[in-house]
């Protein structure tokens, strides 16, 4: 929400100054009271816009700060057939709702990703999120591999060994 004030504080002064200059090359009143008053206009628009974006989910292809990303673990998928694939995506600390466009083959990729993630116990991933790729050569979705089971204890000597009756000791 933070960053939300800063572009609102942005877009505002930005807009002002545009006022400014136009109210300094008009003469005529009426266009004046009509600059003013659109600036009146746009003063609330520009804060309740993006604050109605909130929690909605955003293209992929929108997404420009985190296009250097590699891959990012899926914490969770909607599918809407015909429409589009909705994922939370984490690649940092904070996860993001992103929509991809519906495809079958991205569906089922994506679905089997999941099951096999849940199956092993382990994370649903994608490789390159925010890059349009033709490329279908290699899988977009993947699951991590099944974690490490713990070490064995090594022996300490200290253990209790089975001897069975009528055995030399």
């Amino acid at each position: 929400m933070e960053n939300l004030t800063y572009l609102f504080v942005f877009v505002a002064s930005v807009s002002l100054m545009l006022v400014l200059v136009a109210l300094r090359w008009t003469h005529s009143r009426l266009a004046r009271a009509l600059i003013l008053a659109l600036f009146a206009l746009l003063l609330p628009a520009a804060y309740a816009a993006p604050a109605s974006l909130l929690g909605r989910a955003k293209p992929v292809s929108l997404e420009w700060l985190g296009a250097h990303v590699q891959e990012a673990s899926i914490l969770s998928a909607s599918y809407v057939e015909g429409e589009a694939i909705y994922l939370t995506l984490q690649w940092g600390q904070v996860p993001n709702l992103y929509r991809i466009p519906w495809d079958r083959n991205t569906a089922e990729q994506l679905q089997q990703a999941m099951r096999d993630a849940q199956r092993d116990g382990s994370t649903a991933m994608m490789r390159l999120p925010f890059e349009p790729s033709w490329d279908r050569s290699e899988p977009r979705f993947y699951a991590l591999p099944q974690p490490k089971m713990p070490d064995k204890p090594a022996p300490d000597g200290n253990g209790i060994e089975y001897k069975r009756p009528g055995q030399a000791a």
